[in-house]
């Protein structure tokens, strides 16, 4: 480049007059011509800036390269070609982000040098970026929505289901016992019809009882009545009030209890969980045995619960204790969603854990773990 052919001064002022950092080199790698924005932009102290050597410029300029070797290499090669074109994006420690063009510089139809030119675009990255971000939060607040309307919708569609079973058969059972109603009347029938009444109206208040329970969860009003409680009795008992279901579906119930294992706990909201955790195993279980065992190793209390039915895929098994969720389709399998939830959400007010081990096929075992009150320090 010849200075004759416009004056030094005009060219050195348009060139500090621009927003880009420019570098104009020759073949060899000289420094030609640079402008203030180039230096303020890459920091270039003036010993270096005197020596006019481009490549003790990229040397200094690597230690604020978040990627200097992958720099290195990429000026490298841009030099290999002295005809070749080139754009980068340069990435600094100090979160800038620079757009780095290169072309030849051609005089007479041959090339005698390389023109760089530095643009500052953070500001633009970031925005890009904000915006990226915002545009992502408001899909992933859009999906969550349409997701939570769809449980909605679902939950509202089985809970009118579940709810509308025990109502039906409670009034066809009053009817019946309605148009039986005449003097000699056999009182055992209607015994048996006023049983079945009972068992109706006590699955209603169930059901029930299990939505306000989510309500309380949801409004953070959980309490817990403690008292010192025999988890072997909890299970007694809730087996006992299972006993018709069990019967209908025909699976045989296998209680393991070397000795009472008492707690301090409360003793209706374990019992809640037995009964959630057997209603599933008889649910799932395929009419197959189910075997819960109760043990203590003086720390901690475990009951498990064990069907040998349909299993449960692993992918599944992390969202089988959230609100409303179930592994399996609503249409093959009825109940709320709302049992296991409900199970974990007691054990872990407890203190205690709830998880599961299973594999399609194979069946499931639900495993509650319950902290004892005084309990020995483990081994060392």
């Amino acid at each position: 480049m010849s200075r004759r052919s416009l004056p030094w001064s005009l060219l050195k002022a348009t060139l500090d007059s621009t927003a880009d950092g420019i570098l104009v080199v020759d073949l060899h790698r000289r420094i030609v011509l640079l402008n203030r924005q180039f230096v303020d932009m890459f920091r270039i102290p003036d010993d270096i800036l005197a020596a006019r050597d481009d490549r003790r410029a990229v040397n200094f300029a690597l230690d604020q390269i978040r990627d200097p070797e992958g720099f290195r290499r990429t000026i490298d090669g841009i030099y290999e070609h002295p005809d070749a074109s080139s754009f980068q994006v340069i990435e600094l420690k100090d979160g800038r982000v620079i757009e780095c063009y290169s072309l030849p510089q051609y005089m007479a139809g041959a090339v005698v040098g390389r023109v760089w030119s530095h643009r500052d675009v953070t500001a633009r990255v970031r925005a890009e970026e904000q915006r990226d971000r915002l545009l992502r939060d408001e899909r992933k607040a859009r999906a969550e929505a349409e997701e939570a309307v769809r449980l909605r919708d679902e939950f509202v569609a089985i809970a009118s289901h579940e709810l509308r079973t025990p109502l039906t058969s409670l009034q066809l059972t009053m009817q019946g016992l309605e148009r039986r109603l005449a003097p000699g009347m056999d009182l055992e029938r209607a015994r048996s019809a006023l049983a079945r009444c009972a068992r109706q109206i006590g699955r209603l208040t169930a059901l029930i009882d299990q939505l306000l329970d989510v309500s309380r969860i949801q409004a953070g009003r959980l309490e817990l009545q403690l008292s010192e409680v025999d988890l072997c009795a909890v299970v007694r008992d809730a087996a006992a009030q299972l006993a018709d279901q069990l019967a209908l579906a025909g699976v045989e119930l296998v209680v393991r209890a070397e000795a009472p294992v008492v707690g301090r706990w409360d003793g209706d909201r374990l019992e809640q969980v037995v009964t959630n955790l057997l209603t599933n195993a008889v649910k799932f279980g395929g009419g197959k045995p189910i075997e819960v065992a109760i043990a203590s190793d003086g720390r901690v209390a475990r009951l498990s619960v064990t069907d040998r039915g349909i299993g449960i895929a692993r992918e599944t098994q992390s969202q089988l204790f959230e609100r409303f969720s179930r592994g399996v389709s609503a249409r093959n399998y009825g109940g709320l969603g709302i049992g296991l939830y409900l199970a974990r959400t007691f054990v872990v007010a407890h203190g205690g854990r709830l998880y599961v081990e299973s594999k399609p096929g194979e069946g499931a075992t639900f495993t509650v773990e319950l902290p004892l009150p005084h309990a020995s320090p483990p081994p060392p």
